[in-house]
């Protein structure tokens, strides 16, 4: 009688050379975004987002965890693609020996816009006694 088991299956081992720039890491995107990867997501700085998200009339809901603000990211690019952050107009102002003698304010007022003030950088500190 012969023997009729099948050999056992052959383990070949090689080694395989790839350069660094060969792999490539892919991951999903992210459900949700916040300040900490809005860049990376979107192209939008921190700080612009931190500005929209916190404004009374941000049309989206936020959560808040700290410091942190987090929103969904469909959503979001959904309602930056409708046109979010188009660049406004560009207003010139003439000359303060053209205007008359009125001054900035009241020339914005006038047209129904109000002059922006800049905040300090940094955290506000209580004067010293």
């Amino acid at each position: 009688m012969s023997d009729t088991r099948p050999d056992p299956p052959a383990t070949i081992t090689a080694t395989l050379t790839l350069p660094p720039t060969a792999l490539r890491l892919m991951a999903p995107p992210p459900e949700t975004i916040s300040q900490r990867n809005v860049e990376a997501v979107t192209g939008i700085p921190a700080r612009a987002f931190l500005e929209v998200v916190r404004a009374p009339e941000f049309p989206l809901p936020v959560t808040r965890l700290g410091k942190l603000r987090i929103v969904s990211r469909s959503a979001f690019v959904a309602w930056i693609e409708r046109g979010a952050f188009r660049a406004s107009p560009v207003v010139e102002v003439p000359p303060a020996d053209e205007l008359g003698g009125e001054s900035a304010g009241e020339i914005l007022e006038a047209v129904g816009l109000t002059a922006a003030t800049r905040r300090a950088a940094g955290r506000a500190r209580s004067p010293k006694p």
